[in-house]
């Protein structure tokens, strides 16, 4: 049984490297693809520090429909053997092309991994091996810059480039409230808000802000945040603003007990 189901993954593995091929390497592509990879590394390290079971939470804020099948099915401990089945007949039924079949794939094979209790740094090489070698070396570069000196700006250089105005509007006005709060109440914040938040927020926000929250951080867990930014890259407008409004009503809930004080100007 255990061979049949390691013959269907693995024709999904040769058709999706197949359509990548046909997806070329520009610039698009390769974000996806690193996207893709950084979500799974995301759920690895998560579900490794405190179990599987904290994936279910994370799901709903998950974009893709196929990551968010597969998460609950190893959530629900099902076992491997139907995951597989379930999750091939998933990907043929949806017929993904491109690009999109290997991030399909990278989610199968990253869950899958996740479920054996992989190590998180040996699942990020079985993922990165599934790569054309130079957007390899690309990915490597920049999660290699991240841990360097200077790795933070130049991370900055990502910025969101939404179209609707309304969008814009809840980020600024949610910037405009870190940027005047003081350090003391900006410390009481982070520790309401959660990873996923916390790194839209960065993502979202200028420079100087980006620099405030980074700087109230300890150095290991402002490292961690910044590796969590790269996969904003591949947020949906839904989940940054599902996002923004959640901290905005933090920000409110604190406030209204007299935990925090935002000056009354913004």
């Amino acid at each position: 049984m255990e061979k049949i189901f390691n013959i269907f993954v693995d024709r999904v593995r040769l058709d999706a490297i197949a359509k990548l091929r046909l997806a070329g390497r520009d610039a698009q592509t390769q974000q996806q693809l690193f996207g893709a990879v950084q979500q799974i590394m995301t759920l690895a390290d998560r579900a490794r520090k405190e179990g599987v079971l904290v994936l279910e939470d994370m799901a709903k804020e998950l974009e893709p429909e196929y990551l968010r099948q597969l998460i609950v099915l190893v959530v629900d401990g099902t076992c491997p053997e139907l995951i597989v089945e379930i999750a091939t007949n998933l990907y043929w039924t949806k017929a993904p092309d491109k690009a999109e079949a290997m991030i399909d794939y990278l989610y199968l094979r990253g869950m899958l991994a996740i479920q054996d209790g992989v190590h998180p740094r040996l699942l990020e090489e079985i993922l990165l091996s599934l790569m054309p070698c130079a957007q390899r070396e690309e990915y490597r570069a920049q999660i290699k810059a991240l841990h360097e000196q200077g790795g933070i700006e130049k991370l900055f250089s990502i910025h969101p480039s939404f179209q609707d105005a309304g969008i814009w509007d809840a980020i600024h006005q949610l910037e405009k409230k870190v940027s005047v709060m003081d350090n003391r109440c900006v410390q009481r914040l982070l520790r309401e808000l959660d990873n996923r938040d916390l790194a839209v927020c960065i993502y979202v926000f200028q420079q100087d802000v980006r620099k405030k929250l980074l700087g109230n951080l300890s150095a290991g867990l402002a490292n961690a945040i910044v590796e969590d930014v790269a996969l904003c890259a591949s947020s949906s407008e839904r989940e940054v603003v599902t996002s923004v409004h959640k901290v905005q009503g933090i920000i409110s809930l604190l406030q209204d007990v007299g935990e925090i004080i935002v000056p009354e100007s913004v």
